[in-house]
């Protein structure tokens, strides 16, 4: 594998070569994706491909870790003074860079779904890095918005913040899961997706008993 060779070719031969495999493996499933497909309209060879990157497995492996790269890349702090505030404009972010890179969004979605045995392993990996990365950010801002918070008995406040943790991510994993195989639909119902979740935390932070 010469990946160096092809670090050092032109940036437009290299953005072409990238987002035409990140577009390719954001459609189908990785057995599916033909490589005869992405050197057509890259204007290049199948040898010169494997030259870069050995082999089918190791382009969509680098194609992979851009497509986590850019969508965990490490945006601005946290803005806004109140909880909520936090917390949304966090959530918009996000949903900023995902629109910024659908294919790469596309692909991951893909990637997570994928069942193939041949990348299993190596992928897992990846997507686990990344999302690692990602976690640690959230929960930086999800410690912001909870800094923000007056607590009722402060003797109770690790566990109180503990248990907002758990809602949150409780909450955050149904959306995820309802919307797996469809993101997209996730950022067009994303007002009406904030407004539930609002609701769904005001239950906690204020209670639903008498």
């Amino acid at each position: 594998m010469a990946l160096e060779t092809f670090e050092k070719l032109p940036e437009n031969k290299k953005d072409l070569i990238l987002s035409t495999g990140i577009k390719e493996f954001s459609q189908k499933s990785y057995k599916d994706v033909s490589t005869d497909s992405i050197t057509k309209k890259c204007g290049i060879s199948k040898g010169i491909l494997f030259h870069y990157f050995g082999s089918k497995k190791g382009f969509y492996f680098y194609c992979l870790e851009k497509a986590m790269g850019r969508l965990t890349a490490k945006t601005e702090g946290a803005v806004g003074d109140g909880f909520y505030e936090i917390l949304f404009s966090s959530m918009s972010r996000k949903i900023s860079v995902c629109m910024q890179y659908k294919d790469e969004m596309h692909m991951v979605n893909m990637a997570s779904r994928d069942a193939s045995a041949e990348i299993a392993d190596q992928k897992a990996e990846i997507i686990r890095r990344y999302m690692t990365i990602g976690q640690l950010e959230s929960a930086q801002t999800l410690r912001k918005a909870l800094a923000t918070l007056e607590f009722k008995d402060e003797d109770k406040k690790q566990v109180t913040v503990e248990g907002l943790h758990i809602y949150i991510n409780a909450i955050l994993n149904k959306y995820l899961l309802q919307y797996q195989q469809m993101p997209d639909k996730f950022f067009e119902n994303s007002d009406r997706i904030k407004v539930e979740m609002k609701t769904y935390l005001d239950m906690m932070l204020y209670g639903i008993c008498k």
